[in-house]
């Protein structure tokens, strides 16, 4: 498998399939985009009082701690505006934004390798989002917030998108989660991929990794901060429109439709 490089979607529900099919998409120097990574950028600097490209490139920056991380997350999560910015940007993608539910957007900071992880979101390791989900028609959003090379993005195993791999998806709880810093935000697999089988991309300001939530994937560090926006939708009735991927090793039975909001309620 490939990515598949694009500027502008022709067919929206060719796009859909192909992504229930697990092709992997990136989505080149997005004008909406680009708007919506310098609102959150403002918002960085106004909140820890230091721009972005100070805060990864300089090594004397000073770091930021867990309770304001935190907080900046949170703030990010409940932001009216980036949820309707990603809004315009769906509709300009010709997403009918009446059928779309959102997962909240969320701010991920992740270290140099071997540095202390911080905040809501830690660097993960390898999983499926259905295997919290459980929604078999999610499809992943991943927006850099800076220029990453292949070695500090993340990556993504297609190899593995339809074949069973062993993982904590059975003993794993959503509320353990809530309530304690250190648990896992997802379940995850300890299976030793080959290396070989990992694929990665480099990506610029302005783009967009769209894949399946059934496709395996998880965080890379290196000697450079990584600071990142995701967010996941499912689509009313994609499920029953599209061949979608089946539950191939999730012991997770509950579908969390809960965590995902009609994006139109939601900012207007």
């Amino acid at each position: 498998m490939e990515f598949v490089t694009i500027t502008q979607i022709k067919d929206i529900k060719l796009f859909k399939q192909s992504i229930y099919d697990g092709k992997v998409f990136i989505l080149r120097k997005n004008i909406q985009i680009i708007d919506l990574n310098n609102y959150v950028l403002k918002k960085f600097k106004s909140f820890f009082k230091i721009d972005v490209d100070n805060f990864i490139n300089n090594d004397r920056a000073k770091e930021i701690n867990e309770v304001s991380l935190v907080s900046f997350q949170k703030n990010i999560k409940e932001s009216k505006v980036l949820l309707k910015k990603f809004a315009i940007f769906l509709e300009h993608l010709k997403f009918n934004i009446n059928e779309i539910l959102s997962d909240k957007i969320t701010f991920r900071y992740s270290p140099k390798n071997n540095s202390k992880a911080k905040g809501l979101l830690k660097p993960a390791k390898a999983h499926r989002d259905t295997w919290a989900s459980n929604m078999f028609h999610q499809i992943n959003w991943w927006i850099p917030l800076q220029n990453v090379k292949e070695n500090n993005s993340i990556y993504l195993i297609p190899k593995y998108f339809n074949k069973k791999v062993e993982n904590t998806s059975k003993e794993w709880s959503f509320e353990k989660y809530k309530l304690s810093k250190n648990y896992p935000s997802t379940p995850f697999s300890n299976f030793k991929f080959k290396k070989s089988d990992t694929k990665s991309i480099d990506l610029e300001f302005g783009d967009v990794l769209i894949f399946s939530g059934n496709h395996i994937h998880g965080s890379l560090l290196s000697n450079t901060k990584r600071l990142n926006l995701e967010t996941r939708t499912i689509s009313n009735h994609d499920e029953y429109k599209f061949r979608i991927p089946k539950n191939i090793d999730s012991y997770t039975k509950v579908k969390k439709k809960n965590w995902f909001s009609n994006l139109k309620k939601e900012i207007y």
